[in-house]
């Protein structure tokens, strides 16, 4: 268990640290937020609207379907290796407008630190008092945050085809957003910080009635572009070393249609990660009588699933995810009101 443990460190530091290499900079940043999303494989570029986990997918979605909605997430990951924490409020000013906070720690206790070998390696070899006792000298831990501000704009028009007056007329959504991020890593005893920036885009083509807060069916495409800024990560050592965080590019298509016969909706998607990974991502969502939601998602060749729950403007959403370093389970709550 104790090697396990060790191996496991090692490979969650060299996947979310700048510490380790420049470029795993803020990767912490690249875990997600919010269950639905996340069960339904991060496919999440063109559904973000009205969802609070949207400062993360795409911020030009953050209009929320009331006056205000708020997001909680606790995740213990890798056999409790680590803890992951996200924190989100939107707030719309008008119907057109929306702002929002967020914050995202990830923080790793107890990383063992051991002393510098002694000898060489033939000496460790031969003789017993060159070898590690595998007993660690003590411990440092490893914090990354980041807190974040948004600022999103959604404007409505009619597209009409065919003559202005007898054409038909498709109701459309034009959504752009912004997110501006304070970044801070303390590892051990020496911290960085940085800023950075995130924007995106979302269209959306709907039906011209309503079910409830939602357009009875709609269709949308999405970009999010992420750390447009060329965020740097400034370590406060005596080399003043800095850390580029690598720019992020996801495109996402989705589609969404209310089955009035059975009282549910079904909302399918598709995003292309192209940087800093090739990724596809693939997404579908069953929600019946507004109360119950399955979900499931592919990454590439790795699957997701989960589930929600939502009752008078509450909801509670499970997400599957596996990963190299171990499988999580995520919980996130989120309320409208």
């Amino acid at each position: 268990m104790f090697v396990k443990k060790i191996l496991l460190t090692i490979g969650l530091l060299g996947a979310t640290t700048g510490a380790l290499a420049g470029e795993y900079a803020a990767d912490f940043l690249q875990i997600g937020v919010g269950a639905r999303a996340l069960a339904m494989g991060g496919a999440f570029t063109a559904v973000a609207g009205g969802d609070p986990s949207a400062f993360y997918w795409n911020p030009a979605g953050l209009l929320p379907p009331k006056r205000a909605s708020v997001q909680f997430e606790h995740v213990a990951m890798f056999g409790d290796l680590a803890q992951y924490n996200t924190a989100s409020a939107v707030l719309n000013l008008n119907d057109q407008f929306a702002v929002g906070l967020s914050w995202i720690r990830l923080g790793i206790d107890e990383i063992p630190r051991y002393g510098e070998l002694q000898g060489s390696r033939f000496d460790r070899l031969t003789r017993n008092q060159f070898r590690s006792t595998g007993t660690p000298e003590g411990y440092f831990s490893d914090t990354e945050d980041a807190v974040m501000v948004s600022l999103s704009q959604t404007h409505y028009i009619d597209l009409y085809l065919g003559d202005p007056i007898t054409g038909l007329a498709l109701p459309m959504e034009i959504s752009w957003g912004v997110s501006g991020k304070y970044l801070r890593q303390n590892l051990d005893a020496n911290s960085a910080t940085g800023q950075g920036l995130d924007a995106g885009l979302l269209l959306r083509m709907t039906h011209s009635e309503w079910d409830r807060l939602e357009p009875l069916s709609w269709i949308g495409i999405g970009a999010m572009l992420r750390d447009i800024s060329h965020t740097r990560l400034q370590w406060n050592t005596a080399s003043e070393h800095q850390d580029t965080v690598e720019m992020g590019i996801q495109f996402g298509a989705a589609a969404s249609h209310t089955i009035r016969a059975i009282k549910s909706r079904l909302t399918l998607a598709a995003d292309r990660e192209t940087q800093p990974y090739a990724l596809w991502r693939l997404g579908a969502e069953w929600r019946l009588l507004e109360m119950i939601a399955l979900r499931g998602g592919l990454v590439d060749e790795d699957l997701t699933a989960g589930a929600g729950l939502l009752l008078f403007g509450l909801a509670a959403d499970y997400a599957f995810v596996s990963h190299d370093l171990g499988n999580t389970h995520r919980i996130s709550v989120v309320y409208h009101f």
